[in-house]
């Protein structure tokens, strides 16, 4: 067995969602076999993630946090800390902030007025792409996404 060791007491040097995975998973003495089999996943998969390889997908990174009992936010990337947000409320409140119908924004973004109203409703997620697509059309709009996150007590 393979000990690792880390020149930081506290997880405040970890930058990445892999290097604070890594680190709380070392820090608990668990293996990459046994995190891996906590949350569902194999073992090769949880070295990508700790390596930054890969980004984490949204409900890995919900078990990944509950097995390890940390914060899950510090596992996340843009695209999963937008699906973690209500991102039904936020597409939602930009449009009507826009003045828009569904069937506008849909064509905005570039997909399907059924597609977006399913995000609305929570019925869908938005995969990678899609957006991707939804950052391009609301850049073109001057519309900044991270304003909208911070204001999520109004949201």
């Amino acid at each position: 067995m393979i000990h690792l060791t880390f020149d930081y007491k506290t997880d405040e040097k970890c930058t990445t969602p892999g290097q604070y995975l890594k680190y709380h998973r070392t820090f608990q003495g668990l293996s990459t076999r046994e995190l891996a089999e906590k949350v569902g996943i194999v073992p090769a998969t949880l070295v990508l993630y700790e390596n930054d390889r890969h980004p984490i997908k949204h409900s890995t990174a919900v078990a990944l946090a509950n097995a390890l009992g940390i914060d899950r936010n510090r596992l996340l990337d843009k695209y999963t800390a937008f699906v973690d947000y209500p991102y039904s409320s936020l597409l939602k409140k930009v449009r009507q902030d826009l003045s828009l119908t569904q069937i506008q924004m849909a064509e905005l973004i570039g997909i399907g007025q059924t597609s977006y109203s399913g995000w609305e409703r929570e019925i869908r997620v938005p995969r990678r792409k899609e957006y991707d697509k939804i950052l391009a059309a609301l850049e073109k709009l001057r519309v900044n996404v991270d304003t909208y996150l911070c204001q999520s007590a109004s949201i």
